[in-house]
C-alpha cells in the first residue's frame, strides 16, 4: 500500500499538531478542500488514545488514507449471545474460526496468516467479501486488552452491479455485558478514490447492503459457536478440516474455554512470543 505524503503530513499537523519527520512545510500546509473539524480528525485522536505509535510506517499509511478529501464511515453494533472467553478465543485463533463456521453452516470461510505472529492476514467469507489485512494493535492503551482492536488494509466486495476494492482503517471493541454476552462495536473508515465512488459509498441502500453482509458473517459466528457450546459436535465429526493434528488442539482448547476456562485475547501471544512486529 501507498500514501499520499501531503494528506499524512497536513492531517497530523492539523488534528494533533504533530509533525512527522521528513514532512516538509510545504506538506503540513492544509488541504483547502477539507474541513480540519472534530469529525474529520476524530480516528486521529482515537488512535492516539488506543496508543499507537504516531510515526511507525503502518501509521503513516494509516495517517495518508484519513487525511485524504473522501470517506465514507460504516457503524455496525449489537450484543453477540456468547461468553467473552469463546470470543476471545475465536478471534485469537481465526483459521479455526473459519473452519468452525464452514462446519456448521456449509460455507467457505478461509483465513490465511502470512506472518508468524499472524498480524498479517488474508480472509474471505466465501461469498463477496475479502481483503487482506494488519492487526495493528489489540488493545486501548493498556486498558482493554484484547478488546479493542484497529485493523487495517484493503477490502474487496461485491454488490449487486458493483465489483469495488478500497482501503479501510477498522476500529473493533468489545466488551462483557454478563457471563454469556459480549457486546460489540465495528466501525469502518473507507477511502473512496474519487468523487463517484464516495458518491456510490455513501447512498443509503449501499451502506444497508454492506451492514446486511457484515449482520451474516456475526450471524454465521454466533450460530456456529453457540451450536458446539449446546453440544451438537456432529458437524465437527464430518468436517475433513477440522481433522488435523492442529484443529484437533484448538477444538480441546476450545472445548475447554467452553467449559469455563479463562482465555484473555493475547494469549496466543504471550505464550508464542513478540506480538510487536507484523
Amino acid at each position: 500500500m501507498a500514501y499520499d505524503q501531503k494528506s499524512m503530513c497536513s492531517s497530523a499537523k492539523r488534528c494533533l499538531n504533530l509533525d512527522i519527520n521528513g514532512c516538509s512545510a510545504e506538506d503540513k500546509k492544509s488541504n483547502s478542500k477539507i474541513k480540519y473539524n472534530d469529525d474529520f480528525c476524530a480516528p486521529y485522536i482515537e488512535l492516539k488514545k488506543r496508543g499507537i505509535p504516531l510515526e511507525t510506517e503502518i501509521s503513516k499509511e494509516i495517517f495518508g488514507r484519513l487525511g485524504s478529501q473522501y470517506r465514507a464511515i460504516y457503524l455496525n453494533e449489537g450484543v453477540l449471545q456468547t461468553t467473552p472467553g469463546m470470543m476471545s478465543y475465536l478471534f485469537d485463533h481465526m483459521s479455526f474460526t473459519a473452519k468452525l463456521i464452514n462446519a456448521y453452516q456449509g460455507g467457505a470461510y478461509s483465513i490465511d496468516y502470512k506472518t508468524p505472529n499472524r498480524r498479517v492476514f488474508s480472509g474471505t467469507n466465501g461469498r463477496s467479501l475479502s481483503g487482506d489485512f494488519i492487526w495493528v494493535a489489540q488493545d486501548s492503551a493498556g486498558q482493554k486488552l484484547g478488546f479493542r482492536n484497529v485493523f487495517f488494509g484493503v477490502g474487496r466486495v461485491k454488490i449487486l452491479k458493483w465489483h469495488l476494492t478500497g482501503t479501510a482503517v477498522a476500529f473493533l471493541d468489545m466488551d462483557s455485558i454478563g457471563k454469556n454476552q459480549v457486546r460489540y462495536k465495528l466501525t469502518a473508515i473507507v477511502f473512496p478514490g474519487n468523487a463517484i465512488l464516495n458518491s456510490i459509498m455513501h447512498m443509503d441502500a449501499f451502506k444497508n447492503i454492506v451492514a446486511e453482509k457484515i449482520n451474516l458473517i456475526i450471524k454465521d459466528i454466533q450460530e456456529s459457536s453457540s451450536s458446539y457450546a449446546k453440544g451438537n459436535k456432529s458437524p465437527i465429526t464430518k468436517s475433513k478440516e477440522l481433522q488435523t493434528t492442529t484443529e484437533s488442539i484448538h477444538l480441546k482448547e476450545f472445548e475447554s474455554v467452553v467449559k469455563g476456562a479463562p482465555w484473555t485475547l493475547g494469549d496466543y501471544f504471550k505464550k508464542k512470543g513478540s506480538y510487536d512486529k507484523p
